[in-house]
C-alpha cells in the first residue's frame, strides 16, 4: 500500500506531461473548484478504466463522483494508488466505503489542491482549506489536502515532500497510531491540530479511543492545544518557521490584546502574556493572543529540553528480577502490595509499608515506620476503600492504630463480605503535595501507552498519553505537559514542582512497560504524590493488572 500510495503523490505532484495517463478523472462535470489535479486529455470511459484496473494497470490517482458498483468491484481486487470521490455521500455510503474497500481513499466532497509553494495545509473538513489559503496566500501551497485522511503520515513521509512545512488540523476519525509515530519525526514549526478528540477510558484497555487520543496528545506534544483556527495555526506556524507577521500598524492592538486579558483572566494571567510578543501580526489581534499562549508554551518545552538534567540509571537487574518473580508467582490483578514491589524493582518511589495481619502487628510496625501512619486493607478486590471505609488516615500513636485496624477489618466484613482480604497495609503518611493519577495501559493493537493527570481539585484536567517506550527527553515532555494542563500552571513560580521528579517516575514506568511488554495489560498508580523532599515523588496507591499466564510470558 506504501508504495501504491507513493506513486499517487509522484503523480499529483507532477507536471501535466508526467502525470499524463497516471490520473483518470471520470468526473460528470467540471468542479474545478472542488479538486484541482494535473490536466488530463479527454476524460475516460467507466468501461476503459474498469478494464486497465483489472488487468493491474490502473492509473495511480482514479477520481470519480461516486464510485458505482461496478467500480467497486474491480477496486475490490485490484486497488489503485489513491481513489478520490468528489461528490457528495451519505454516512451509511462513507462507512460502506470503509468497508469495502481496503486501499486509500479521500472524501467526500474531497478537495485536493497542487501549487507551486512549500507548505502542505490540510484541513479536517474543505473548508478549512480556504481559511488556511487566505491565512497561507495561495503561492505558498505546495499541495493542499482535506478532509485530512487516515493516511496522510504516509504522504508526509514520503521524500518529495521532503523540507516543506506542514500545518492545518486532523479530524479524530482520521487519528490513528500512525500520526503518533510521525510525531516524532515532526519538524520544529509543523503544527497538525487534532479535532474532535473524545475522552479517554482510562480503566479500559485496548478500547477505541485510546489510539485517538494517544495520537493527539503526540501532535500537541511541543504546542499543547491549538485553537483550531486557520489564522491561529498560520501565525503560529509563521512564528516557529521565523517568519514575521503582517504588520499594518493598527495602532488599537493593545487595546484589544489588554480586553483579551480581561476576557480570558486565567491565560492573560500566564507569565508572558502581558504584551504580545515582537513580529505577531496587529491585524489580527485575537488570533494573535490566542497563538501566543501556544508559543510560550513550545518555548517553555523547548527550554527544559534544552536544560535537561542527565537521565537516570537503568534499574538493576536484581530488582528486575525480584519484579518477574512477583509477576510470575501472581494473578492477574496484583495487589498494592505486590505492585510496589515491582515498582520497586524498577527504581521507583513507593511508600514505606508493612502489611499486619493483627492490631499489635500493625502497632509494631507503625512504631518502626514512625508516625502518622496510614492504614488501609490490602485486597485485590477492593477499588473504592475510602467510600467502604477501608483506609484511615493521619493515625498519631499506636492506640489509634489498633483501632482503625478492627474499623477496617469490620468494614470490609460488613460491606465487601466477599472480597479477599490478605491484611491491612500500614503506611507511612506522606505529607501534602501535588497528586498525579499515572499509569500503562494496552491499546488495541498491542502497544503500550504511558498515561499521566493531574489531580486539579474542581476543575477538570484531561489525561496526556505517550506511546512507550518514553526517551528520557520523551517524559520530559510528558511531565511538562501534564504540568501545563493545571488550570494555573505548575511551571508558573519556583515554589511550584517541576518536571524532572514526574518525568523520572514516567520514565520508570516505561522501562516496566518495554520490559513485560508482553505481559503488561494495565498498571494504575493513583495518586503519585511530588514532593519536596529528595524523593521527589512518591507512590501512594498502586494497582496492576496482567495478562493470565497462558497468554503472558
Amino acid at each position: 500500500m506504501t508504495a501504491r500510495l507513493g506513486a499517487a503523490l509522484e503523480a499529483v505532484l507532477a507536471s501535466r506531461a508526467a502525470a499524463r495517463g497516471r490520473v483518470a478523472d471520470l468526473r460528470a462535470g467540471d468542479d474545478d473548484d472542488a479538486i484541482t489535479l494535473p490536466a488530463t486529455p479527454a476524460r475516460e470511459k467507466e468501461r476503459e478504466v474498469v478494464e486497465r484496473i483489472r488487468a493491474g494497470r490502473g492509473p495511480d490517482v482514479l477520481v470519480v463522483d461516486r464510485p458505482s458498483a461496478t467500480l467497486r468491484r474491480a477496486l475490490r481486487d485490484h486497488p489503485v494508488g489513491l481513489l478520490v470521490v468528489v461528490g457528495e455521500l451519505a454516512a451509511a455510503d462513507v462507512e460502506a466505503l470503509d468497508a469495502d474497500l481496503e486501499q486509500p481513499w479521500l472524501g467526500p466532497c474531497a478537495r485536493l489542491v497542487v501549487g507551486p509553494g512549500r507548505t502542505i495545509a490540510i484541513g479536517h473538513a474543505a473548508g478549512e482549506l480556504t481559511g488556511l489559503t487566505r491565512a497561507l496566500g495561495r503561492e505558498a501551497i505546495r499541495l493542499a489536502v482535506a478532509p485530512t485522511p487516515t493516511w496522510m503520515p504516509t504522504w508526509l513521509a514520503a521524500p518529495a515532500l521532503a523540507g516543506m512545512g506542514i500545518l492545518g488540523t486532523v479530524g479524530a476519525r482520521a487519528l490513528s497510531i500512525a500520526w503518533a509515530e510521525w510525531a516524532a519525526r515532526a519538524g520544529a514549526a509543523d503544527v497538525v491540530v487534532p479535532v474532535g478528540v473524545p475522552e479517554a477510558p482510562l480503566d479500559r484497555p485496548r478500547a477505541p479511543a485510546l489510539d485517538v487520543v494517544v495520537a493527539a496528545h503526540a501532535l500537541e506534544r511541543r504546542t499543547g492545544p491549538v485553537f483550531p483556527s486557520p489564522r491561529v495555526i498560520a501565525i503560529v506556524h509563521a512564528q516557529l518557521a521565523g517568519l514575521r507577521g503582517r504588520d499594518d500598524g493598527d495602532s488599537t492592538g493593545a487595546d484589544v490584546w489588554a480586553q483579551a486579558r480581561r476576557a480570558l483572566p486565567m491565560t492573560g494571567a500566564i507569565v508572558g502574556m502581558e504584551s504580545p510578543r515582537p513580529g505577531l501580526p496587529t491585524d489580527a489581534p485575537t488570533a494573535a493572543f490566542l497563538a501566543q499562549r501556544v508559543l510560550l508554551r513550545e518555548a517553555s518545552h523547548r527550554a527544559l529540553l534544552q536544560a535537561a538534567p542527565p537521565a537516570p540509571s537503568p534499574p538493576a537487574e536484581d530488582g528486575i528480577g525480584r519484579a518477574a518473580e512477583i509477576l510470575h508467582n501472581a494473578g492477574e490483578a496484583l495487589s498494592d502490595q505486590e505492585t510496589k514491589v515491582v515498582l520497586r524493582g524498577f527504581g521507583m518511589q513507593v511508600t514505606r509499608q508493612a502489611v499486619a495481619n493483627s492490631a499489635s502487628g500493625a502497632s509494631g510496625y507503625a512504631e518502626r515506620i514512625g508516625f502518622p501512619v496510614v492504614l488501609k486493607a490490602l485486597s485485590p478486590d477492593l477499588r473504592r476503600r475510602s467510600e467502604l471505609g477501608a483506609i484511615e488516615l493521619d493515625l498519631p500513636n499506636a492506640a489509634a492504630v489498633r483501632r482503625a485496624y478492627a474499623a477496617i477489618v469490620d468494614a470490609v466484613e460488613r460491606r465487601a463480605p466477599t472480597a479477599r482480604l490478605d491484611g491491612v497495609v500500614v503506611a507511612e503518611h506522606v505529607p501534602d503535595g501535588l497528586d498525579v493519577h499515572a499509569g500503562v495501559v494496552r491499546l488495541r493493537g498491542g502497544r503500550l501507552a504511558v498515561f499521566a493527570q493531574p489531580h486539579s481539585g474542581t476543575h477538570p484536567s484531561e489525561p496526556i498519553f505517550a506511546l512507550a517506550p518514553l526517551s528520557h527527553d520523551g517524559a520530559l515532555s510528558m511531565a511538562h505537559a501534564v504540568l501545563s494542563r493545571i488550570p494555573v500552571p505548575a511551571l508558573r513560580r519556583d515554589s511550584d514542582p517541576g518536571p524532572s521528579p514526574l518525568a523520572d517516575a514516567l520514565l520508570r514506568l516505561s522501562w516496566l512497560a518495554e520490559r513485560f511488554a508482553e505481559r503488561i495489560h494495565l498498571v494504575d498508580l493513583n495518586p503519585v504524590r511530588i514532593t519536596t523532599d529528595a524523593r521527589g515523588y512518591v507512590i501512594l496507591d498502586a494497582h496492576l493488572e496482567q495478562r493470565a499466564h497462558l497468554e503472558g510470558r
